[in-house]
């Protein structure tokens, strides 16, 4: 476990829903110039005929956008955690051409982990009919609410195709605004949260293996940065599987914390239109979505496409505190975790 973080985090990624939600400027529109670079860079690799995956940034080429795409994801990973770009013409292209676009985009940012066990590295979002809470069930797979979490990578960015018919409010949350509350109403509660919990292993929770061998801390903190990773409903999974339930103080914390996220007060709500590409670091922040109804139509029903980067340069992280590697580094990140006490 590392050292607890005692003193109040006053830093950009700190901040308060409230202040947030008359201020525009985590909102950056695509300029003319931006999106004819867009269209240039796909148009090229539509005539060689390659596919996003083969993509290297020098095959995407955005000459004013990679620069400012780099500068918008600097307070992404050192400022505020997030930032919301509008503004694509999605509907000038296929869903097949978005998906390569968004890819060409990440290639200027960073690098894309897996995001499931296939392999996939640009994930599709929509409800896929499955319901929400069985064990190897994902809630993206869905159309239910989704607490406040983390995804598995430095970045996360989604990109919406198509909206709901309703609902499908997308939220962002500070985390060390998160620990800063924590610290000051009940910093008897940090603790539990450092320590960690066991998480259900999704695509394995029918197996011999089901739950992760060591804990997994909420909390982490090194030169005075304190870093996120969260997933109540796998934590919750966990002990149901174990028939290991959360001891009252552990229980108490996750509250406590979950309580904290839904303040109105402190985490911010977007409705996200199409052509809207959100970017959240998963060290900072925690995000939601609210449940949906689809359109009857299939060719209109809610779609996300998602993005999960690691960054050139990593976030220092606590000894025991795993960085988020996507799906394909699993093991390494579980056995790097410090034993279960």
């Amino acid at each position: 476990m590392s050292q607890i973080l005692a003193e109040i985090v006053r830093h950009p990624s700190a901040w308060y829903g409230r202040d947030l939600a008359a201020d525009t400027s985590w909102i950056v529109p695509l300029e003319p110039r931006h999106l004819d670079e867009i269209a240039a860079a796909l148009a090229s690799v539509k005539a060689r005929g390659l596919p996003f995956a083969a993509l290297a940034k020098q095959d995407f080429p955005l000459p004013t956008l990679a620069p400012q795409l780099r500068a918008w994801l600097e307070n992404v990973t050192t400022g505020r955690g997030f930032v919301l770009l509008r503004g694509l013409n999605v509907a000038d292209y296929s869903d097949a051409d978005v998906g390569t676009i968004f890819w060409g985009m990440g290639l200027h940012l960073g690098y894309a982990v897996t995001q499931n066990p296939r392999g996939d590295l640009l994930g599709h979002v929509y409800d896929h009919g499955r319901r929400y809470g069985d064990l190897d069930v994902r809630g993206y797979e869905t159309s239910a609410h989704l607490p406040f979490h983390t995804d598995s990578g430095d970045v996360v960015g989604l990109l919406c195709l198509r909206a709901a018919q309703s609902g499908g409010l997308s939220s962002v949350v500070s985390a060390v605004t998160i620990h800063n509350e924590i610290l000051r109403r009940h910093p008897d509660y940090l603790p539990p949260l450092y320590r960690g919990f066991h998480y259900i292993r999704r695509e394995a929770a029918l197996t011999e293996s089901p739950v992760t061998p060591h804990r997994i801390p909420v909390f982490g903190a090194r030169d005075g940065l304190v870093s996120v990773r969260l997933v109540r409903n796998q934590i919750n999974a966990a002990c149901t599987k174990t028939c290991i339930p959360l001891k009252p103080i552990e229980r108490a914390a996750l509250d406590l914390f979950a309580d904290l996220a839904q303040d109105p007060d402190i985490h911010l709500d977007m409705d996200l239109q199409v052509g809207d590409i959100q970017f959240c670091n998963n060290y900072v922040t925690l995000h939601s979505r609210t449940s949906y109804v689809d359109f009857p139509e299939p060719e209109r029903r809610r779609h996300m496409v998602r993005l999960w980067l690691t960054m050139d340069e990593r976030r220092p992280l606590a000894d025991g505190f795993p960085p988020q590697n996507g799906y394909g580094d699993r093991q390494l990140v579980e056995t790097a975790l410090q034993p279960a006490e």
